[in-house]
């Protein structure tokens, strides 16, 4: 099959397309624009405290699967989100204090608390509710930036690198 002007364009332009596909779907949903306009109006003790204090509440309950592995030993873990609001175009994960979780208020006990949250979900900020005492704290961390870069996750090498090998091969059929 004789190749065409053009036919190496067409090629780059369609794996272009897939990378992009493919990288906005392990972008956070918390970064960028939230939803314009809430899917379902959130009822509830909590809801209504942070409509009172100028939030929009535009998520609820998320639970998020974590997998952690140490040495060759597999660990399952999980991180829940109890709400997502906004606030002027910022946007906060909500976490409602537990009694059988009590929150340190020290330096330590706050990074050991939320520190996950933020560099997980990395929103705006964070709201700590209480609903016993009927308040919303509002917490904001200001990490540096390191002078070096983590590695990438090997899933995202695999994926990839699963592109641009399929790529080259059909390069090598087509041409």
């Amino acid at each position: 099959m004789a190749q065409q002007p053009g036919d190496t364009l067409v090629l780059f332009l369609i794996l272009g397309a897939i990378l992009y596909l493919i990288a906005t779907q392990f972008i956070p949903r918390f970064r960028g624009n939230p939803p314009s306009e809430p899917k379902e109006e959130f009822r509830g003790e909590v809801p209504d405290l942070l409509r009172e204090n100028g939030y929009e509440v535009i998520g609820g309950k998320e639970r998020i699967p974590l997998s952690i592995e140490m040495d060759d030993k597999e660990y399952e873990s999980r991180l829940y989100i109890d709400y997502i609001a906004r606030q002027d175009e910022e946007c906060y994960i909500v976490i409602v204090a537990r009694q059988r979780k009590p929150l340190r208020l020290s330096g330590a006990g706050l990074r050991d608390f939320f520190l996950a949250y933020y560099l997980l979900c990395q929103p705006d900020g964070l709201l700590y509710v209480d609903r016993e005492k009927r308040t919303v704290k509002r917490i904001f961390f200001d990490v540096p930036e390191l002078p070096f870069h983590a590695k990438r996750s090997r899933a995202g090498l695999a994926v990839y690198g699963g592109i641009g090998l399929g790529a080259l091969l059909l390069w090598l059929i087509l041409f």
